[in-house]
């Protein structure tokens, strides 16, 4: 690995965002400059809480700001979600809500505290005065990055490569045409993939092409360490709350296997051989508010011309991914 630049990592703290944030805080301490947080698998409150928990469990001292607790104009639009079919990410099954993403990790609570900044205008101002360019991992919903693109247009220039975990060309998920971090805030994720600057984007398409098991979780807690231990009990507890919702992997309805969604994205940064299928495309985000709210529009026709630098991944090496994780939380 030759990339020496500054991280900062962009998160909605749930399950698969507290695994990014473990390997990143494991494998790239030294290079991950701050974590910003958003909204999305649960309020701003509660992915920032997460943040935090997960921040102090690893041992602390990577700075952590509050941003943006909703979309940037999709909420000013009353009805818009009423066509679409959507996942039902939260049951109430025995007399108990269970959601995909628990309202908070099993962690204690934190006694960190979020720096003062908001995170759209820490962005601003640390793309603006930072001596080389940065990469930025965004892996929730676009809003922080969006807004900050917004605001000033001229970061991108010190973007070294934004990494998006979101979106899905053939593969979906909260809805029947929409990935959940896209849906979101679909004005902020058109806005970002046409941001002047390297993307690759890492699509569901990508990350449920390889999945996580029981056995893969066993192989992990053998480490027999406080991290690995943690991270195989949140990879045991996703499969049974995917379970317990029925919400199984493609076409096997007995399948429950985990997709490692976000944690992915670090894996990259790792070690690029991990995607064996990339390619570059021209990529929109349609925000038009009806059955397709939040889709991921790719480009396939070949004779269309290219524009912008944006990459999106399709396929990855489940063998690659197991090594690092277990190199990493050894």
């Amino acid at each position: 690995m030759t990339d020496t630049s500054k991280i900062i990592l962009d998160v909605d703290t749930g399950t698969d965002d507290a695994m990014a944030i473990i390997l990143a805080m494991r494998a790239l301490k030294d290079r991950l400059l701050a974590i910003t947080v958003t909204h999305g698998n649960q309020p701003l409150h509660n992915t920032l809480e997460n943040t935090l928990r997960v921040v102090e469990f690893m041992g602390g001292g990577v700075p952590v700001y509050g941003g943006m607790p909703g979309p940037m104009v999709q909420d000013l639009m009353p009805g818009r979600h009423g066509n679409q079919r959507h996942q039902k990410y939260v049951q109430i099954i025995d007399g108990e809500e269970v959601c995909v993403h628990a309202p908070y990790l099993p962690l204690p609570p934190t006694s960190l505290k979020p720096q003062s900044q908001h995170a759209v205008s820490f962005l601003v101002d640390a793309l603006r005065n930072t001596p080389e360019p940065i990469t930025i991992v965004s892996v929730g919903p676009l809003s922080n990055l969006g807004m900050a693109l917004r605001m000033a247009p001229d970061i991108a220039k010190n973007i070294k490569r934004l990494i998006l975990m979101g979106g899905g060309d053939r593969d979906v998920n909260l809805t029947s045409a929409a990935e959940l971090n896209f849906f979101k805030d679909p004005e902020a994720a058109q806005i970002v993939v046409h941001a002047p600057c390297p993307i690759v984007i890492f699509p569901l398409d990508a990350t449920t092409s390889i999945v996580f098991r029981e056995h893969d979780a066993e192989q992990i807690m053998a480490l027999d360490n406080p991290c690995a231990r943690f991270y195989a009990d949140l990879l045991l507890h996703f499969i049974e709350r995917l379970r317990l919702l029925g919400i199984a992997y493609k076409d096997d309805p007995n399948d429950f296997s985990m997709a490692m969604h976000d944690a992915l994205c670090i894996l990259y940064l790792l070690d690029p051989t991990l995607v064996t299928d990339l390619r570059r495309r021209n990529v929109d985000v349609d925000f038009g508010g009806s059955l397709c709210d939040g889709r991921m529009v790719v480009e396939s026709r070949v004779y269309v011309p290219l524009e912008g630098d944006v990459q999106v991944a399709y396929q990855l090496d489940k063998e690659k991914a197991m090594s690092l994780l277990l190199r990493i939380l050894a």
